[in-house]
């Protein structure tokens, strides 16, 4: 299915991008319910294509990104000073950026291509706006500091095009063939190559020629990628993660055959194959293949022959059933995926109680929170920030902001389910006993009521808190002077 010209690593993000956008059985010429081929010979169920497919892999894919990054889970940024008070400026900045350029949208769109094992996010400045740009890592090649693991070096572009492609994107004008594109992104520069006519194996390094009008400088000191892997792996320096969904495709692949098995037993109950009994020779005109089987249509069988219809009872279908139970239980529980059934939830639970309904989606969006969150989200915006005090005057999204300080920034994600109204009763209740017994500070029954709340920063709201208080006081005090004040015999 892949080209021998990849590496091994490309063709297994390529085989699990496949598993995850629903083409992995494309490549099978055979329909599931052709049985025979031209030839008159076995098609085996292996070598046909399911006609019903459950997207396991998938499912668990849009569950936990959207508890990643849905409009409810969005985390909060805030910035602070080296003393560690607020930067209410830079944060107002940093939420003005995020939203005007998308980055809610396009991180959504890296947690799902990432779930493969890992995804890069190129930021750059074209014509002094800055464009952020999602990559798939399968044609891309990291290369990171012995020294620091962490610290990107280089990443290498590389994949196969046709000269039409080259031809429309304005590089040149190439002969018909097919030609390798290389692109190298370094912590100086970025280095655009001439393309190379694809021979038997991988261009060597020797045969590369720098394209000097593309190739620029930007001398940010850093790579302009953002290299995010998806779940931790065995091998801290493998390049990629963990996938999301590779421990179901087995399960899964099981369920798509079964399920389709089931279909094809129940569609041949609706229209069973007819037997008749009896030599050809007695039959009036002979045995026809195009036999009709309608039940308005009488069949003539001479004395000594007979006629039956070759049925399956409903319990191979029932067992079917079952065992789809079990396959989904199973590729779901190796995914930690929501195993909860929607349709069995009587009344409204509370949102610790979907917490624990949903427990092992949540542990898994917890792992991917690291990965996209301090790893990714935080990684993009201190970029983008570095990229501000080297060129000030940059634009994003038609708007200049000028240098930004990238340093002490931090996420406040949001609880996994907004609590209902009885939730936040009894949380109020029990930080109203707390605080009235001395048991917790001022800050700390703030932080408590956070989840119900959403308090971004919690000095203010003591400041807030405090300011009520002191109001509340002096319109008690002013009330009290009024009422000593006034006239008895007014009474």
């Amino acid at each position: 299915m892949f080209s021998n010209r990849l590496s091994a690593r490309a063709r297994e993000l390529l085989a699990l991008s496949r598993v995850l956008d629903g083409t992995l059985y494309d490549h099978i010429p055979h329909p599931f319910f052709k049985s025979c081929g031209a030839d008159g010979s076995y098609i085996p169920i292996n070598r046909r294509r399911p006609s019903v497919r459950t997207h396991l892999c998938n499912v668990v894919v849009e569950d936990s990104t959207s508890l990643l990054f849905n409009a409810s889970h969005w985390p909060l940024v805030t910035a602070r000073f080296d003393d560690g008070s607020d930067d209410p400026v830079r944060e107002q900045k940093l939420h003005s950026i995020i939203f005007d350029s998308g980055i809610p949208s396009l991180m959504e769109q890296a947690a799902i291509i990432g779930s493969v094992g890992s995804v890069a996010i190129l930021v750059q400045v074209v014509d002094n706006e800055l464009v952020i740009e999602i990559k798939r890592t399968c044609y891309l090649e990291p290369t990171f500091s012995l020294s620091e693991p962490s610290r990107l070096v280089m990443v290498r572009e590389q994949y196969v095009v046709d000269a039409d492609s080259l031809n429309r994107s304005n590089i040149g004008y190439f002969e018909p063939g097919n030609y390798w594109f290389i692109r190298d992104f370094t912590e100086k520069e970025t280095i655009w190559y001439q393309p190379v006519p694809v021979t038997d194996g991988v261009p060597v390094e020797e045969n590369l020629i720098r394209d000097q009008d593309r190739s620029t400088t930007h001398s940010l000191g850093v790579t302009p990628i953002i290299w995010i892997k998806n779940l931790p792996a065995i091998d801290p320096t493998a390049p990629d993660g963990k996938s999301t969904f590779s421990a179901g495709i087995d399960a899964m692949i099981d369920a798509d055959y079964l399920l389709s098995q089931t279909v094809r037993g129940l569609r041949y109950s609706a229209d069973p194959t007819m037997v008749l009994s009896g030599d050809e020779y007695q039959m009036s005109g002979g045995i026809s293949a195009s036999l009709p089987k309608d039940p308005s249509y009488a069949i003539s069988v001479p004395a000594g022959g007979d006629a039956k219809l070759l049925e399956i009872n409903g319990t191979g279908a029932t067992a079917s059933l079952s065992m789809w139970e079990a396959l989904r239980s199973l590729a779901l529980e190796a995914m930690h995926g929501n195993r909860a059934q929607g349709d069995r939830v009587s009344a409204a639970q509370s949102g610790r109680a979907m917490e624990l309904m949903c427990l092992g989606l949540t542990w898994l969006t917890g792992r991917l929170r690291r990965s996209y969150g301090e790893s990714g989200l935080l990684s993009l915006l201190r970029l983008i920030c570095k990229i501000t005090e080297s060129i000030p005057d940059v634009t994003i999204s038609g708007k200049s902001y000028g240098p930004i300080n990238s340093k002490n920034l931090s996420l406040i994600w949001p609880p996994w389910f907004e609590p209902t109204f009885g939730d936040m009763q009894t949380m109020a209740h029990a930080v109203q006993a707390a605080r009235t017994a001395n048991a917790v500070s001022m800050d700390t029954a703030v932080k408590m009521m956070r989840p119900a709340t959403r308090v971004p920063h919690i000095h203010e709201e003591r400041e807030k808190i405090m300011s009520d208080l002191a109001e509340h006081d002096q319109r008690l005090k002013a009330l009290k002077a009024a009422v000593e004040n006034r006239d008895t015999s007014e009474i």
